[in-house]
């Protein structure tokens, strides 16, 4: 898998967008054709989970109700074919392109 890590840093106290929606757009501007198939929020705890999609369990949740983001990437992997990790250290926001 292909990762990438955008780094964003200013001189001043302004700081760049946490909206997942902007950097979603950012992610599939710079690297079209690519599109996101899923992405790991760790702030905010959560995942787009294709088992949940399909009202499913999630097998990324262990018995404590941790999840398990290499289980995720994996998953990602086998069912939506992503290629490529995009990780916003800012945010703390990974989107995963196909």
């Amino acid at each position: 898998m292909n990762n990438i890590i955008i780094t964003i840093e200013t001189a001043s106290n302004i700081r760049a967008s946490e909206t997942m929606a902007d950097l979603r757009n950012v992610v599939e501007n710079m690297y079209f054709p690519l599109r996101v198939a899923g992405f790991w929020d760790s702030q905010a705890k959560v995942h787009l989970c294709p088992q949940e999609e399909r009202r499913q369990e999630c097998p990324h949740k262990s018995e404590d109700g941790e999840v398990s983001k290499p289980a995720y990437v994996e998953t990602m992997q086998k069912e939506r074919k992503v290629s490529t990790e995009v990780y916003f250290p800012h945010a703390d926001l990974t989107f995963y392109l196909c």
